[in-house]
């Protein structure tokens, strides 16, 4: 990775939201809402019952929604957005405005590499200007911009995780990493995880000279500098049919996996349509946030078998929708 320059409730049975020493602690970031799609804020650890393979187990670890997030911040600055920096940028810092004045922010941008813009820091001034730091590029690492965001810096932060990645899903040149390792390696990150898809089909389609493709990962997009007049595109209609089709089907995996990455982290995958409606996105991304409540527990079942458990969250509150992420891979001997 590239690198530059409502308040705690004073009931007895909870406990100071802390995963400090506990490497065996399961941590479950947890958000309910009302049937009108309202957070319900106030409630207590005795509101909650979590079970794994549907053995109810034991809250040892209890945060309400005050509780402080280490948020990775993640762009797609590849070549899709060369005309819409600016805005991505304006509306990125207008979310920074947004978190609790306690939440860690790192910038992450990636195109034909991962460009860590800041750490981890309380200081929003200095992430505001590492977010106008970032430049445009032209390929599209993102797998490997998540496996290093997770792996690398969220894995080793203890206080509750969250990321939020900007991206239309296509990677195109990610040199180690794949869908499948960072699925894997989101499993066990304890960290909710917001895609915003951004569909950038047209843009590419419109810069592209030639027949209109997405580069297979490993290969640079052979893309003309903005402003280049489009060459005469050779293919007949069947062909250009054809490469359409393939653009559309590297789109929609590229959704897929979005949706892959929020439900196995129990984040919610959100689709900005324009970019006028990137800042509505951010603005209920940053209210889900400061809804959550943090839930930990020591799994009943000990054996370190690698394999994947499941988990389920209840409240005793009617009528209400509770989203957490739905299980994790337990550590492997």
């Amino acid at each position: 990775m590239a690198t530059p320059a409502d308040s705690p409730s004073n009931e007895q049975e909870e406990k100071p939201y802390t995963l400090a020493i506990d490497v065996d602690l399961v941590n479950v970031n947890v958000a309910v809402s009302d049937p009108f799609g309202k957070y319900l804020v106030n409630l207590k650890k005795g509101n909650f019952k979590i079970f794994e393979d549907k053995v109810e187990q034991k809250i040892t670890n209890f945060s309400p929604v005050d509780a402080p997030f280490c948020i990775g911040l993640l762009l797609d600055t590849s070549f899709s957005a060369v005309d819409k920096l600016g805005k991505i940028q304006d509306e990125a810092i207008h979310f920074i405005q947004q978190v609790h004045p306690d939440d860690e922010v790192m910038v992450v941008s990636f195109d034909d590499a991962v460009h860590l813009e800041t750490d981890f820091t309380q200081n929003k001034n200095a992430v505001e200007r590492a977010i106008k730091m970032t430049r445009t590029g032209q390929s599209t690492q993102l797998y490997e911009a998540v496996y290093l965001a997770l792996h690398d810096k969220l894995r080793k932060k203890r206080e509750r995780k969250a990321m939020v990645l900007f991206t239309d899903g296509v990677d195109t040149s990610s040199p180690t990493s794949s869908a499948h390792e960072t699925i894997e390696q989101a499993k066990e990150a304890d960290t909710v995880i917001y895609p915003i898809f951004f569909d950038t089909r047209e843009d590419v389609l419109h810069h592209s000279s030639g027949p209109a493709r997405i580069p297979q990962p490993g290969n640079a997009p052979q893309l003309p500098l903005p402003g280049r007049l489009p060459q005469i595109d050779p293919r007949g209609p069947r062909q250009r049919q054809a490469d359409d089709e393939s653009v559309d089907m590297q789109y929609a995996q590229g959704r897929h996996y979005l949706q892959e990455l929020a439900n196995v982290t129990g984040g919610t995958l959100y689709v900005a349509e324009r970019l006028d409606s990137l800042g509505d996105v951010f603005a209920r991304i940053a209210k889900e946030l400061r809804s959550q409540y943090a839930l930990g527990y020591v799994s009943s079942n000990q054996k370190k078998d690698g394999k994947f458990r499941k988990i389920t969250v209840t409240v005793d509150q009617p009528d209400t929708t509770v989203k957490a992420k739905k299980g994790y891979l337990a550590k492997k001997s």
